[in-house]
């Protein structure tokens, strides 16, 4: 692994003693290129103070003189994912002061760019280019001076050689002025013919409503992998609970990916959780976890955290013709409504973010005309039962049990469909 390069002076965040406004802007409002690193002679990566936070763009040389280099943001096309591909091929790295080049896979070689998605709204966070069909290169479009677990949890989880994940070739990070490392360019293996959760699990509830016929799965999945449409939420089950047993598996990273907390953090989540049904009007409350608290207290119950995916929706899970793969580590981590922005975290939080995106997609169906009416949520409900009982069957297959505490989960579930009914603008559906 490369060292660590050496933090470099902040003489790109101008003061206002330098004329420069104090919202790391220029004065007329552009923002202010702090680092860049040159991912090939016409090719980089940039990061610019934006206001409160941070952007990150892919950029092309776009001429100027030696001393003076002009740059535009690169487009796919431009070569600069492929340059950051063929860079993880090099055997020597260069050394940048605020960057660092993790390689963790020997990466293919590709050549050719295409956009992955590119009418996606999340393009505004992130943007994927596809290269020689064979890696994705994703580019962090925002980020904050904050830590963020999604480049220690890649490495963890290739370090475990976890492979519910697409294979990791490499990340690039930056380091912020508080020392954080944050990723801003990721690359892994293309999983062709793949489509996010959203769009299965469509597929499936209009299977289930009689709306279409189960297609033909793409491909020949290897020999005993169901791509049945009933297997698909029991195998979703399955692969998260098998995330969270590796997730919470010492590593070289990660020595220490779990470890107990006190009542007042229990509390602590109880009043978020309280304030997200408060504001969706709901009259469940989180009354529950008092219990919880009083007897973490008494030392009657232990409350496990631990290093967990974060953001963990359906959405993050793509299928494609060998089966289910978890996406997303990288993302910005997810708004810290309910868990706070501390590293680890239950894993009922993740359990019950997936589960709460099946209500959202039920919702999404019930607005469809042609939908019968009760269809999207005998969906869900079954969907949900399916998805709960097989990860707690995997957890019991793995002797981790402790890792899902089930008055957390009610709780926290409680709250994510309070969210996604308030997003959908209906009433939260029962579980």
């Amino acid at each position: 692994m490369d060292d660590r390069s050496v933090l470099p002076a902040w003489q790109g965040l101008a003061g206002p003693d330098d004329g420069v406004p104090g919202d790391g802007t220029t004065l007329d409002g552009a923002p202010v290129v702090v680092h860049r690193y040159r991912l090939s002679l016409e090719t980089a990566v940039s990061v610019r103070s934006e206001g409160a936070g941070w952007s990150c763009a892919p950029e092309r040389r776009a001429g100027g003189s030696v001393a003076a280099e002009e740059w535009v943001e690169a487009h796919e096309g431009d070569g600069a994912a492929q340059a950051f591909v063929d860079l993880l091929r090099f055997a020597a790295l260069p050394q940048v002061p605020g960057f660092r080049v993790v390689r963790l896979g020997a990466a293919p070689e590709a050549i050719g760019e295409r956009a992955m998605n590119p009418d996606r709204a999340d393009g505004r966070t992130h943007s994927n280019v596809v290269v020689g069909e064979r890696v994705v290169v994703a580019w962090m479009r925002r980020t904050v001076d904050a830590p963020h677990p999604g480049s220690l949890t890649l490495q963890h989880l290739a370090e475990h050689q976890f492979i519910g994940v697409p294979e990791l070739y490499g990340l690039l990070l930056w380091r912020t002025p508080d020392g954080h490392e944050v990723p801003v360019a990721t690359t892994t293996r293309y999983l062709p013919r793949s489509r996010d959760g959203w769009g299965w699990c469509t597929d499936l509830l209009e299977v289930a409503a009689g709306l279409a016929t189960a297609p033909v799965p793409v491909g020949t999945p290897p020999a005993g992998i169901d791509l049945s449409p009933v297997e698909l939420p029991a195998r979703l089950g399955r692969l998260v609970a098998k995330l969270h047993v590796v997730l919470a598996t010492p590593s070289h990273v990660d020595p220490a990916p779990t470890a107990e907390v006190e009542a007042a953090d229990v509390r602590d989540w109880q009043r978020r959780i309280r304030a997200e049904l408060e504001a969706g009007g709901d009259t469940v409350d989180a009354d529950a976890l008092d219990g919880l608290a009083d007897d973490v207290t008494a030392g009657r119950a232990r409350v496990l955290v631990q290093r967990v995916h974060g953001d963990l929706h359906v959405g993050r899970v793509l299928r494609w013709t060998r089966g289910l793969s978890v996406v997303g580590f990288d993302a910005a981590p997810a708004e810290p409504h309910l868990t706070g922005a501390t590293t680890l975290r239950p894993a009922a939080a993740d359990v019950a973010r997936l589960l709460g995106s099946l209500a959202r997609v039920a919702h999404a169906a019930a607005r469809r005309p042609e939908m019968p009416a009760d269809a999207p949520w005998a969906w869900y409900r079954e969907a949900r039962e399916q998805v709960l009982s097989a990860y707690v069957a995997a957890l019991a297959a793995e002797e981790r049990p402790e890792l899902l505490d089930e008055r957390l989960l009610a709780a926290f579930e409680a709250a994510e469909l309070a969210h996604a009914a308030r997003v959908a603008g209906a009433e939260p559906a029962a579980s």
